[in-house]
């Protein structure tokens, strides 16, 4: 156990949660430590927030420690040495309850994984040569250093995909290892009726199309390349047909580039960032997603929550959620770009009632997943994990 020791596992805790930089507002991990802090405020419980930047006001339950800001070749390790010492500094460390971080650094009670494990996304997103790279081995070495269960109480994972990771790699403890997953804002996610599908095709002016959306913030690493061969490869009467809407601020020029040499530049539109993702979910008949690695994914939840099927890899934690020929289809890996293209095009002739269906069945599968349930599921942890610190400290 590595906070304070607890006299009473009360329904109140002391949290000390670390994030390098505390953004609300802004999206992926930010949203996680946002909804966290927001949440557990709001059950009462008490948090001191550890990080470089504090885009946020304190309160009476909230509390900032500002972390110095890294240096050297990988803040990634810099930002572990500084936040280390503040926690270390006039034993702080002890004051908590719980230890909580949501990014590399030991040693902590709880770890939340919100970024792809190091060692399965160095061979996939860089060279061979990576690997001699001064700051991927730092990384590599703190990854392996924070997962010793000497040094992490307890990992928490949004997927079964993770989990399996970290046991293959780092012989982590299968039991100490808990699987809470995202949820989805109902609210903002839902299906649309006929009429309204019809009239956001109609702002976006393809009413008469097949249309394929692709959302991302990082378009390679999610896929866009891929998307675009796929695209380029289904068989000529529905390629005819088909619009990729590509959702996203990232830069779009390489990939017009691609399209341009595979002659499917007609075929794509780029829609840049958007605030209301919904509009251009129900505006879709498929959600292309062939991703390389990722967690979780929620951008798949969301497609489905708003009743678009979703085609997608393995190689992400939300395939969990998808259920072959039901609310989507799922491929090994990106590469497997012929097979994304007969998926792509036998769809596209399904007759519309199956559409419907795939749609139904979409909606459907994502219900259970609700932020309330994820909130409440990590609360039952922490308040289990301060119980058996208490049990333990009284031996």
């Amino acid at each position: 156990m590595i906070g304070k020791p607890v006299e009473e596992a009360g329904e109140d805790m002391k949290i000390a949660l670390i994030r390098k930089k505390y953004l609300p507002g802004r999206g992926g991990a930010e949203k996680v430590a946002e909804r966290f802090v927001t949440s557990f405020l709001q059950k009462g419980h008490e948090i001191t927030v550890f990080s470089e930047v504090f885009n946020a006001d304190e309160a009476d339950n909230l509390h900032w420690v500002k972390v110095p800001r890294g240096t050297g070749l990988s803040k990634t390790s810099s930002f572990h040495r500084h936040v280390q010492n503040c926690l270390n500094k006039d034993n702080l460390r002890e004051r908590f309850d719980i230890v909580y971080s949501l990014c590399r650094t030991f040693p902590v009670d709880i770890f939340r994984i919100t970024e792809q494990l190091h060692v399965e996304w160095l061979p996939l997103g860089y060279s061979c040569l990576a690997r001699f790279n001064p700051r991927h081995r730092s990384i590599l070495k703190l990854e392996k250093r924070t997962f010793n269960p000497e040094n992490t109480g307890l990992v928490i994972a949004n997927s079964k995909l993770i989990k399996k990771q970290l046991i293959k790699h780092y012989k982590y403890p299968k039991d100490r290892i808990k699987v809470v997953y995202n949820g989805i804002n109902h609210k903002l996610f839902y299906p649309a009726s006929p009429e309204e599908k019809l009239e956001a095709r109609k702002k976006l002016h393809i009413t008469d199309r097949f249309v394929c959306m692709f959302a991302a913030g990082n378009f390679k690493i999610k896929g866009l390349g891929e998307a675009i061969k796929a695209i380029s490869k289904v068989s000529p009467d529905v390629r005819r047909k088909i619009t990729l809407l590509v959702v996203g601020g990232d830069k779009p020029q390489p990939f017009l580039k691609m399209a341009e040499k595979l002659g499917v530049t007609e075929n794509l539109v780029f829609a840049g960032r958007q605030k209301n993702m919904r509009e251009y979910f129900i505006a879709s008949d498929l959600f292309l997603y062939p991703s390389h690695y990722e967690t979780f994914g929620n951008v798949v939840l969301e497609a489905c929550a708003c009743g678009v099927p979703v085609v997608t890899t393995r190689q992400i934690g939300a395939a969990e959620v998808i259920k072959e020929n039901s609310n989507g289809f799922l491929v090994s890996s990106p590469d497997r770009v012929n097979r994304l293209a007969d998926i792509v095009s036998a769809y596209a002739k399904l007759p519309r009632d199956e559409h419907v269906r795939f749609a139904a069945d979409a909606v459907e599968s994502t219900k259970d997943f609700t932020w309330e349930k994820h909130i409440d599921g990590l609360e039952r942890i922490f308040k289990d994990y301060c119980a058996r610190k208490k049990k333990s400290n009284q031996k």
